[in-house]
C-alpha cells in the first residue's frame, strides 16, 4: 500500500492539532484520504502530545507506528520520538543548538534521516510577525517538504482568516512565503544530509468530494438524523466531544441541550423524555456509566425505550483517561442489576456512527428496551475521511406507539404489561393521551403496573420482559464478513490502488486461509493490515456491530472452513471472545490482545498476525 505519514509533536498548547488539521484539510482537498491519530496526557497544558496524519490515494482508516516527517515543536519529542521516524525521513524542529546523544544520532545518520532546524523565532522577527504565527510557519514548510503548492495553502488561510481582516491573512501570507524559501534554500544548498521532498502518490480525485470528520462529529449528525430532540450529559472524555459538538449545533437543530450536574441525572433527564415519547440520548465514560447503571435497570423493568453511549477509556478507576480501550463490553453486557432485555451495538468508523444513531433509536423504541451504543476514544477523537453520508437511507420505526386517537381509545390500562403478550412487547403510549392510564414504577408489577409480589406474577413478567430479547436477537443480522478481492493479484498489482480498496461485504462463507474476528475501532487497523497481508492468501474479517444479543452461527460456519481463526481486542481478556464463548461454546484460542491505551497500528498488526498462533501484546 502506498502511504506517507506525518506527525506532530510537543507540549499541549503549542498548536499541536491545528498544524495537523491544516495539513489534513489541505491533503483532502488535493485528492488524498487522510487518517488523523491524537495521542496527549490529561492535562489541559504542558504534557507530552501528538497529532498523526496518514495520507494515501486509497482509503485508509489507521495509522502506522513509524513516520515520514516528524515535526518537533520542543526538543521533548526530539527525545521521545526521533526513533518512529522511517529511514530517508525527515525531522523537523525550533530548538536552537540541538544535538542528539551519540547512539542517536548514529542511529540517525546510519538509516539517512534528515535533520532540519527551522529557526522560527528569528524568521518571525524578520517579518515582525507574533509567535503564535510559528504555527503557519512550520505548516508552510511541512507543506513544501510534501511538495505541495504554496497557492493552495493560502486559500485555505484566506478561508479560515478573512473574517478576521486582511491584514491577518497577508501576515499568514507572509509566513507561508518565508516557510516555503526556506525549504527550498536548503534543498538547494546541499544539506548535509540531501533533503528529497517526501513522494505522495498520485491523488485520487474521487476523494476531493469527500468530507473530513471525527468520530464524534459524525455520532451528532446521526443523532440528529436519527430525530434526537434532547440531549443531556455530564463531561467526561471521550465523551465529551459529542457534547460539544451537540450544544455547538444547538441553534440551528432546534435540539435542547443540557450538561447535567452530574451523570445519574444525565441518564434520568434523558428517560424522562423518552418516556414522554422524545427522541433523546445520553453519553458517558466508563465511570460515568457506572453510575448510570441504576437508571438502565429502571428502564428494563418500566419498559422505557432509552439510549445510551458509552465511549471508552482505559480503566478501573480513573485509569488512562485520554487514551483508548476496548475493555467495557462486559460492562455494557452486564451492567445494571436484575435481568432484562437490551441491545448493545458497538460503532467502527465515521460511517458507522452516522448509521448506527438512528437505528439506535429504532431498536430502542421497537423493542421498548435500553440501547447502549459504544464507542472509544480512538473512534471519538479520529479524523477520518468520509465519503457523504446518505440521508435517504435511514426510516425512523418507532414500534408499538400508539398515538392513533381511535387506537388510543380501545386501549386498556393492562395492555401495558399484559404478559400473555406474545414477542414480550407492548402497546405504549403517552402520558396524557386520550387512554387509560396505568402505572409506571421499579417495583415488580402486574399488568397495570400497580405493585405485585406474587410469585406467579413475578415469574409471567420476567418471562415477559426477555421473550423481548429472543425477538431482539431473531431481528439483529449476523456479523459482517468483509473479503480482500485483491488478495491473488499478481505482484505487479500489489501497490497503491490495486492492492487497497478491494474490500467487499462476502455475503457466501467460503474457505480462507485466515479469519480475523473483531469488533469497534479495530476494524480499521484489520481492513489495512489485511490488504496487504499475505497476497497468496484468501483472508477475511468477520466485525461484529451488535454484541448483545450475539448472533454466532455465522462465525461457527466460517471457523469451520477457515485454516486459522485469530481474535483481535483491544483488551486484556479478549472480552468479545469470552462472550462468544459463552453464548456458543466457541473458543477462539488464538489471539492478539492490546491493553496499553493505544490503538492497533497496521503495520504492527500485520507484524502480529504474521506471527506464530498464540496469545500475542504488541
Amino acid at each position: 500500500m502506498s502511504r506517507v505519514a506525518l506527525k506532530i509533536v510537543g507540549a499541549q498548547g503549542q498548536g499541536v492539532n491545528s498544524i495537523g488539521e491544516i495539513c489534513a484539510k489541505g491533503l483532502k482537498r488535493a485528492g488524498y484520504c487522510v487518517f488523523g491519530y491524537r495521542e496527549y496526557m490529561s492535562l489541559i497544558k504542558g504534557g507530552h502530545s501528538c497529532y498523526q496524519l496518514d495520507i494515501s490515494d486509497c482509503r485508509i482508516g489507521s495509522s502506522e507506528t513509524k513516520v515520514n516527517i516528524l515535526v518537533a515543536l520542543n526538543h521533548h519529542g526530539l527525545n521521545k520520538n526521533a526513533g518512529e521516524v522511517k529511514d530517508s525521513g525527515i525531522i523537523i524542529h525550533q530548538t536552537p543548538q540541538w544535538e542528539f546523544p551519540s547512539d542517536a544520532d548514529a542511529d540517525l545518520r546510519k538509516r539517512n534521516v534528515t535533520v532540519l532546524y527551522l529557526p522560527a523565532e528569528d524568521i518571525l522577527k524578520k517579518i515582525k510577525g507574533k509567535a503564535i504565527l510559528g504555527n503557519m510557519l512550520t505548516v508552510s514548510a511541512v507543506w513544501s517538504l510534501l511538495g505541495r503548492d504554496a497557492d493552495d495553502l493560502k486559500k485555505l488561510v484566506r478561508e479560515q482568516f478573512e473574517r478576521k481582516g486582511e491584514e491577518l491573512v497577508q501576515m499568514n501570507f507572509r509566513c507561508i512565503d518565508e516557510g516555503v524559501t526556506f525549504i527550498h534554500d536548503v534543498v538547494g544548498a546541499g544539506h548535509a544530509l540531501p533533503i528529497q521532498p517526501i513522494a505522495l502518490p498520485p491523488a485520487n480525485s474521487q476523494l476531493k468530494s469527500n468530507m473530513l470528520i471525527t468520530g464524534s462529529q459524525a455520532m451528532g449528525l446521526g443523532l440528529i438524523r436519527g430525530g434526537c430532540r434532547f440531549y443531556a450529559g455530564y463531561p467526561m472524555t471521550p465523551a465529551s466531544p459529542l457534547l460539544t459538538f451537540i450544544a455547538d449545533a444547538q441553534n440551528d437543530t432546534g435540539m435542547v441541550v443540557k450538561q447535567a450536574e452530574d451523570e445519574i441525572t444525565a441518564a434520568q433527564m434523558m428517560s424522562g423524555a423518552m418516556y414522554m415519547g422524545t427522541r433523546a440520548a445520553t453519553g458517558t465514560s466508563g465511570g460515568g456509566f457506572d453510575l448510570m447503571t441504576e437508571t438502565v435497570s429502571l428502564n428494563g423493568i418500566v419498559e422505557n425505550p432509552s439510549v445510551f453511549i458509552l465511549a471508552q477509556r482505559p480503566g478501573p478507576g480513573t485509569g488512562l483517561p485520554t487514551w483508548t480501550a476496548q475493555g467495557d463490553l462486559l460492562l455494557a453486557i452486564g451492567s445494571a442489576h436484575g435481568e432484562f432485555a437490551r441491545c448493545v451495538i458497538s460503532v467502527s468508523d465515521a460511517q458507522d456512527c452516522f448509521d448506527l444513531m438512528p437505528e439506535a433509536f429504532n431498536i430502542a423504541e421497537e423493542f421498548q428496551t435500553p440501547v447502549i451504543v459504544m464507542t472509544d476514544k480512538h473512534i471519538a477523537e479520529g479524523l477520518f475521511t468520509q465519503e457523504r453520508f446518505d440521508q435517504e437511507k435511514t426510516k425512523i420505526r418507532r414500534g408499538n406507539l400508539i398515538t392513533d386517537p381511535k387506537q388510543l381509545k380501545k386501549l386498556k390500562s393492562h395492555d401495558r404489561y399484559d404478559p400473555a403478550t406474545t414477542d414480550g412487547i407492548s402497546p405504549r403510549w403517552l402520558p396524557g393521551a386520550d387512554a387509560a392510564t396505568y402505572c409506571a414504577q421499579g417495583d415488580e408489577h402486574d399488568a397495570e403496573g400497580a405493585v405485585n409480589e406474587t410469585a406467579k406474577n413475578a415469574a409471567a413478567q420476567m418471562e415477559k420482559r426477555m421473550r423481548k430479547m429472543e425477538a431482539l436477537k431473531k431481528m439483529l443480522p449476523e456479523p459482517t464478513l468483509w473479503s480482500v478481492e485483491s488478495a491473488r493479484l499478481p505482484p505487479a498489482c500489489r501497490q497503491g490502488r490495486a492492492g487497497q480498496g478491494k474490500w467487499k461485504v462476502a455475503n457466501d462463507d467460503s474457505e480462507l486461509d485466515l479469519l480475523v474476528v473483531s469488533w469497534g475501532s479495530n476494524k480499521g487497523a484489520i481492513r489495512d493490515a489485511l490488504a496487504t497481508f499475505g497476497f497468496q492468501l484468501s483472508v477475511g474479517y468477520l466485525h461484529y456491530t451488535y454484541l448483545w444479543p450475539i448472533k454466532t452461527d455465522r462465525l461457527q460456519s466460517l471457523m469451520k472452513k477457515a485454516k486459522r481463526t485469530v481474535l483481535v481486542e483491544c483488551n486484556a481478556q479478549g472480552q468479545l471472545g469470552m462472550v462468544i464463548k459463552m453464548a456458543s461454546g466457541i473458543d477462539i484460542k488464538d489471539r492478539i490482545l492490546k491493553f496499553d491505551g493505544r490503538p492497533f497500528f497496521c503495520d504492527e498488526l500485520s507484524s502480529l498476525l504474521s506471527a506464530a498462533p498464540a496469545i500475542r501484546h504488541p
